[in-house]
């Protein structure tokens, strides 16, 4: 087939009529994955680069390399290592695997880190960041056997990498809320955790109500367990996404 810039145009428009007709995660995982093979992009891993603090595993959207190459990955914390995730602290533009080993000269072990992706017949790939106001940064992150990384597929894969990132993280956001089962919350229960929110004790909630301590942290408690939370700030935040209390 011939590449021409309309087919890059044309192919990438459809694939962004497809993902809107698309809600759930499954779908959106088959459409993405179908549509990097066009581009010879056979391994694909969107995940939210994690905190000091935080587990790699769970910020990630989806995931097609091999688990058993994952699970390497995080046992030699090649996180802090990685050429490819570093490359993220000099730029915020889209690049490939080829640039940073052209661009930087590299040390033996981060070549060596590269070049493990050949066990699952990867030899270049590609990262678009993705940022969000709030500081927060994840990666859409393709990889193949020589794939097409010309300048028009870049430009499509920008759009693509930013397209099935917010998809997916829709469709997760919607799996979440349709997870949640509750019985709503008593007038009672609501009042009680309406004046936790505003930074109340238990003591002060009492006077307020004209009820006993013991009854007010009851009533927390049922709230807790209705709203599926183990802490009371959770409870908080769960009420007020669920529109039982507003702050």
């Amino acid at each position: 087939m011939q590449y021409t810039e309309n087919n890059y145009a044309r192919r990438t428009l459809g694939f962004v009529e497809r993902m809107n007709q698309l809600n759930d995660y499954d779908l959106i995982c088959r459409e993405i994955e179908n549509e990097l093979c066009w581009y010879g992009l056979t391994s694909n891993t969107i995940m939210k680069i994690p905190g000091p603090m935080d587990n790699l595993a769970d910020g990630i959207f989806l995931n097609t390399r091999p688990t058993e190459y994952l699970d390497h990955y995080v046992d030699q914390n090649y996180l802090v290592k990685d050429p490819i995730i570093t490359e993220l602290s000099h730029t915020v533009k889209p690049y490939s695997w080829n640039d940073i080993r052209q661009k930087r000269r590299l040390p033996k072990k981060q070549k060596f880190i590269i070049d493990e992706g050949r066990e699952f017949g990867a030899t270049d790939g590609f990262v678009v960041p993705i940022h969000t106001m709030s500081g927060e940064l994840s990666i859409f992150s393709p990889c193949g056997e020589n794939p097409d990384l010309s300048s028009q597929a870049r430009s499509s894969l920008e759009i693509i990498g930013m397209y099935s990132y917010e998809m997916l993280k829709r469709s997760l956001i919607q799996k979440q809320k349709d997870k949640i089962t509750y019985k709503p919350l008593t007038l009672r229960e609501r009042e009680v955790l309406s004046w936790v929110a505003a930074g109340k004790t238990d003591d002060e909630i009492s006077t307020i109500l004209s009820i006993s301590m013991t009854t007010v942290a009851c009533h927390v408690d049922n709230a807790k367990h209705k709203l599926g939370a183990y802490k009371r700030t959770y409870a908080i935040v769960q009420a007020i996404k669920l529109r039982e209390i507003s702050l």
